[in-house]
């Protein structure tokens, strides 16, 4: 069977499209243009769908209760996580495809600080509330970036409940390829998605290069897939301590184009990848390099 194909960043795709996009660490990010220009996101779902993506994700990755806090006149997340679906479902009406839906559980807290994580019983509360508007209405339930062992079976566990079908996503510390940044080894993250019998487990938000490395750990899952950043590790760079595991998680890169990111994906689906895409720094463009490889298998 073929591997299916994610969509690529959506943050990235605004920035190029002149959305105003402030950093991810101190505001909504993304979410700005999901609540001031809703129509720019259905049109990236559109040009994924076109490009050749078989499933798009909703776009409420930075709606969260903790992050919108940063925004006091924001609608609630539960309106955006149901702004986020109709965009979706719009998209996929108005290029008449069978494009498949993927509902966003997100970290709750800023990207790569799993130390910012809330209790367990706001945790659930945040997936369940998100659950309740993806039942019955998304084709899969993906739980992105996760950044610790915690969050991630938090969130995979009660996606289960609301979900035929769930994907989750780790992410690794810079360019550690087997550390989580909660510092967890990878290995031990993938064994526990195991135990909860997982549809696919797969790594995201980490340089192309790295994540070609990590699938070794990766195979241990029956299914497994890879969305990575258009970046490689640039050794050459400044080494050394960084403080916060946000700076740390994009120490030492380099960008790639999508020629040269086709290259990767090649590697990961010769390796059994049944899922591929695109993270940060991914566009459309690396898709269409994607739909290439994927039609000529």
């Amino acid at each position: 069977m073929k591997p299916l194909i994610l969509d690529s960043a959506l943050g990235t795709e605004l920035e190029n499209r002149g959305e105003y996009l402030p950093s991810f660490k101190t505001s909504i990010w993304s979410a700005y243009s999901l609540i001031h220009n809703p129509e720019v996101i259905k049109q990236i779902h559109i040009d994924n769908i076109e490009a050749g993506a078989d499933v798009i994700t909703t776009s409420n990755y930075q709606a969260t209760p903790e992050l919108l806090k940063r925004e006091p006149t924001a609608p609630a997340y539960e309106d955006l996580a149901k702004r986020s679906l109709e965009l979706c479902k719009e998209a996929v009406i108005k290029t008449g495809s069978d494009t498949k839906i993927a509902g966003c559980y997100p970290p709750i807290h800023v990207t790569f600080r799993p130390d910012l994580s809330s209790k367990e019983k706001t945790l659930r509360k945040f997936y369940e509330t998100l659950g309740s508007i993806y039942n019955n209405e998304v084709d899969v339930i993906i739980c992105e970036t996760m950044a610790s062992i915690y969050e991630g079976t938090i969130a995979a566990s009660t996606a289960k409940k609301y979900s035929d079908i769930v994907w989750l996503s780790w992410t690794t510390r810079g360019n550690k390829l087997n550390r989580l940044p909660s510092t967890e080894l990878l290995d031990l993250a993938i064994e526990e998605g195991l135990k909860l019998d997982i549809d696919c487990q797969l790594v995201n938000c980490v340089h192309a290069d790295t994540a070609s490395l990590a699938i070794d750990k990766l195979t241990k899952e029956k299914t497994f897939g890879i969305y990575a950043n258009s970046s490689i590790y640039k050794k050459n760079k400044l080494e050394g301590f960084v403080s916060d595991s946000d700076e740390w998680h994009y120490h030492n890169h380099q960008p790639i184009k999508p020629d040269q990111y086709k290259d990767f994906v090649v590697q990961w689906i010769e390796k059994g990848a049944s899922v591929v895409g695109g993270c940060c720094r991914t566009t459309t463009e690396h898709i269409k390099e994607i739909k290439k490889i994927v039609d000529n298998l």
